[in-house]
């Protein structure tokens, strides 16, 4: 049986779940649709789940070991406390179905909330090569964020430096803060600043994420040219705190309004 395009099983845990899952689903001569109906699911889920575009949870995992009396529901768990460099996809599945986003931007935008024109300017900054591909996934990122019926809850500090630090030239930087004040206005969504007079803090060394997955809770950091999910519940408790504290500090949302209206006119 050919494998999924684009799957490797040797390097990614995460790929070998998915090709068994296709595997065992045709050895019991089961479509698609007959898979979804038995997990009670989409078609769709089941779809990306076997091509590698979307990684299976923990529930659904256990759904199946009770079907076919496998083990998936352990390999989940160690495929999400691995490290296989499969991080880009866990994130998006867990951004699309997050009920509650926290971030810390020590010095940029953090991606869900860039306009095209920051995000293009950043790519074109690098060595990206196929800047226009990647902006269109991160417009994809957004939609499914954003464009939900339900949007989620969504707490935002930034860094007085992500206000400091030119993007794109002066037009960008404006349209950009004028985003941030316009998503501001959404009553789920929370946007505050800390300030340099604040001096040392813990969120010195860099940006990081919580996000709300159901009944559990996941971490997100940055790093260059690739990110890393932490799932384990006492490492994502260490980032909450350390969430809390930059709370503690940062201005009230008022006072982070005016000092956002301050930065754009300095942007002339």
């Amino acid at each position: 049986m050919a494998e999924p395009e684009g799957l490797d099983p040797d390097r990614s845990l995460w790929d070998y779940i998915a090709i068994e899952v296709r595997r065992l689903r045709q050895v019991r001569g089961l479509s698609g649709n007959k898979l979804a109906e038995q997990l009670g699911c989409d078609r769709s889920y089941v779809s990306r789940v076997e091509n590698g575009r979307l990684h299976l949870s923990r529930g659904y995992a256990e759904r199946l070991d009770a079907l076919w009396d496998t083990t998936f529901a352990r390999l989940v768990r160690l495929a999400e406390t691995s490290d296989d460099g499969d991080w880009f996809t866990g994130l998006t599945d867990h951004e699309a179905r997050a009920t509650r986003h926290r971030m810390w931007a020590a010095l940029l935008v953090p991606g869900l909330l860039q306009t095209p024109e920051y995000t293009r300017a950043l790519l074109s900054a690098g060595v990206d090569r196929n800047v226009e591909a990647d902006l269109e996934a991160r417009r994809a990122r957004q939609a499914v964020v954003w464009e939900r019926p339900e949007p989620p809850l969504v707490s935002v500090i930034f860094s007085w430096a992500v206000l400091a630090q030119p993007v794109g030239g002066s037009d960008v930087m404006r349209a950009q803060i004028s985003h941030l004040l316009e998503l501001a206005e959404a009553p789920h969504i929370s946007i505050r600043v800390l300030e340099a007079s604040n001096g040392a803090h813990n969120g010195l060394d860099g940006s990081f994420r919580l996000l709300t997955v159901g009944d559990r809770e996941v971490a997100f950091t940055d790093a260059p040219e690739r990110g890393r999910l932490v799932t384990t519940p006492t490492d994502v408790m260490k980032y909450a705190v350390r969430y809390d504290r930059l709370s503690d500090i940062a201005a009230p949302v008022g006072t982070s309004r005016t000092i956002l209206n301050g930065s754009m006119e300095t942007y002339q």
